[in-house]
């Protein structure tokens, strides 16, 4: 009788631990990891004292974040959803960089999960 028990709590915490694995970053947390690369990229521009070129902002990007590894980023459902996110963030960064301001991170950006309703089809 107790293996039973101990099978069905194993089950159960691995249920909650593949829920927990899959789960989606909200909007707000993509939003909130665009609005970091911008900053950051604004950052880099200011301690080169006038920044770069793009060459030069992606360089500093793919030497500070390895490209599309970056482990900041919030998690997303998979693996091409992570990639959009982060080649948003790698754009905004860049942007960033070069112009020396954040870039505008627009409130209508969908999300990378196309689970997530767009923010233009809010209701009232």
């Amino acid at each position: 009788m107790e293996k039973r028990y101990a099978a069905a709590a194993l089950s159960l915490s691995l249920a909650a631990l593949l829920t927990a694995c899959t789960s989606s970053a909200s909007h707000d947390e993509q939003m909130e990891y665009r609005r970091k690369m911008t900053q950051r990229g604004a950052e880099l521009h200011a301690l080169k004292e006038g920044g770069g070129d793009r060459e030069e902002c992606y360089a500093a990007y793919e030497n500070i974040y390895g490209g599309l590894q970056d482990h900041d980023a919030p998690h997303v459902g998979n693996y091409d959803e992570k990639v959009e996110l982060l080649k948003k963030g790698e754009g905004l960064f860049i942007e960033s960089c070069v112009n020396g301001t954040p870039s505008p991170v627009s409130a209508q950006s969908e999300p990378a999960s196309p689970s997530a309703p767009p923010a233009s089809r809010a209701t009232t």
